[in-house]
C-alpha cells in the first residue's frame, strides 16, 4: 500500500465491529465526522468496487476509498441507517403494493450494473443485502460475490450465491449473467409475500405469474433484462407500459449519468439545481466583453465568449459534484484535507478560465 494510500485510512477511526462480520466495522472519519462502513474483501473485487465508486448509484451506497492493502481491499462506503428486509419482514408483512414497489426500484438499481462493459453481476440478491433507510429509500448492500460478465464462458469458475436465491447456473449449469439477477429478484419478491421459497409456495395472482417467469429453470425462459422484469411489474401495478425495442437495458441506463442536482430525485435538491443553473446561464448570458479602447465586442463575439464561459463553468460544477467519478481521479480533489481540496479546486477553476481564454483568442480570428 502507496503512503498517500495509508494516510488516507489513518483518518478513519475504528469504532468497533458491525454485528457478527470481523471484517466489517464501523469507522469515523477523523476530519469531517462522517460514519462511514470499513470491510475488507478479495482483491478480485477491485473492478467492480472502483466501478461503483466511479459511477455513482443512488440505490447502492456510495464507495469512498476502494485500496488495496497486501492481499486484500480495504473499502470504505456509506453507513445506511435503516433496517434490512429480512428484519423488516419479522415484524411487517409485505402488501403486494409494497413489494412490487421495492422490486422495481432494486431493477433500476441494477439497470447500470448490467449495462456496464463487460456487465456486473450481483449474484446474491437477499432479502438481507436489501437495505430501507430511515428515509424509506431502497438501497442494495454487499457486492461480495459480484463477478464481471465474461464473454464465451461456460460457466462459472466458483459456485456462489445463497440457497434458496441462487440459480441453477450458479451451482455449475451455465454462466451467470443478467438474467440471474433477475431470477434473485423473483425469489425475493415471492419471499417478502409468503415468507418463503417460490419452489415451496409460490406468491398469488398475477405477482406469483411473474415470479415463476423470473425463476424458470433455463435462463432463455426468464425475463432477459431487468427493463422487461420492471414493465411486468408496472402493468402488474396497472402503470401505462412503454413498449420496449430489445435494447432497453443500453438504453436505460440512466442514473450513472443524470446530471448534478438530478441524480438521487429528492425534490428539493432538483429545485436547488434548477435554480443553480438558471443563475449559471442568466450571469453567463449578461456578460459583456470590450476591446482595450473600452468598445463593445461585435455581438457574434460576445455570444462566443458567453458561450464558452458557460461551457466552462458547468464543467466546473459537474467536477465539484463528482460527475461519472471525475473528481476521485485526480489526486489533489480526492484528499480528505478540505483546504488541500479547496486549493485543488482553485486550480481547477484558474486552468478552466486559461483554456477559455485560449479557445477564445484561438478561435475568434478564425470564426469571425
Amino acid at each position: 500500500m502507496k503512503l498517500a494510500e495509508e494516510y488516507r485510512l489513518s483518518e478513519y477511526k475504528d469504532m468497533g465491529q458491525l454485528n457478527d462480520n470481523e471484517k466489517v466495522h464501523i469507522v469515523r472519519n477523523r476530519i469531517d465526522g462522517r460514519i462511514c462502513v470499513q470491510k475488507k474483501v478479495s482483491v478480485e473485487l477491485y473492478a467492480i468496487y472502483t466501478f461503483l465508486m466511479e459511477n455513482m448509484n443512488p440505490y447502492i451506497p456510495q464507495i469512498y476509498e476502494c485500496l488495496q492493502k497486501e492481499n486484500e481491499l480495504v473499502i470504505i462506503e456509506e453507513y445506511i441507517d435503516g433496517k434490512n428486509l429480512e428484519e423488516m419482514s419479522q415484524e411487517h408483512q409485505f402488501s403486494a403494493k409494497e413489494a412490487v414497489e421495492i422490486t422495481i426500484e432494486l431493477c433500476r438499481a441494477l439497470y447500470p450494473l448490467h449495462n456496464a462493459r463487460p456487465s456486473i453481476i450481483c449474484r446474491d440478491l437477499k432479502a438481507e443485502n436489501v437495505m430501507i433507510t430511515n428515509e424509506g429509500k431502497v438501497k442494495l448492500i454487499d457486492f461480495d460475490i459480484a463477478r464481471r460478465y465474461q464473454p464465451g464462458k461456460v460457466k462459472d469458475t466458483m459456485m456462489m450465491g445463497t440457497e434458496g436465491y441462487a440459480a441453477p447456473e450458479q451451482f455449475g449449469f451455465g454462466q451467470t449473467d443478467a438474467r440471474t439477477d433477475i431470477y434473485g429478484l423473483g425469489v425475493l419478491l415471492n419471499y417478502l409475500l409468503t415468507h418463503d421459497f417460490p419452489t415451496d409456495q409460490l406468491a398469488d395472482g398475477d405477482v406469483g405469474e411473474i415470479v415463476k417467469h423470473c425463476t424458470e429453470m433455463r435462463q432463455s425462459d426468464r425475463y432477459q433484462n431487468v427493463f422487461e422484469l420492471e414493465n411486468a411489474l408496472k402493468k402488474c401495478r396497472g402503470d401505462y407500459v412503454v413498449q420496449g425495442t430489445g435494447n432497453e437495458p443500453h438504453i436505460k441506463s440512466y442514473d450513472a449519468y443524470r446530471i448534478p442536482g438530478f441524480r438521487t430525485g429528492n425534490i428539493w435538491k432538483m429545485i436547488l439545481a434548477v435554480a443553480g443553473y438558471i443563475f449559471i446561464t442568466y450571469f453567463c448570458l449578461t456578460l459583456e466583453f470590450r476591446d482595450s479602447s473600452g468598445e463593445l465586442l461585435n455581438i457574434n463575439i460576445q455570444r462566443f465568449e458567453r458561450g464558452i464561459i458557460w461551457i466552462i463553468h458547468i464543467i466546473f460544477i459537474f467536477l465539484v459534484c463528482d460527475y461519472r467519478g471525475v473528481r476521485r481521479r485526480i489526486p489533489i480533489l480526492r484528499q480528505q484535507n478540505i483546504l488541500i481540496r479547496a486549493f485543488g479546486y482553485i486550480i481547477a477553476y484558474v486552468i478552466l478560465i486559461v483554456v477559455a481564454a485560449l479557445i477564445c483568442t484561438v478561435m475568434e480570428p478564425i470564426l469571425f
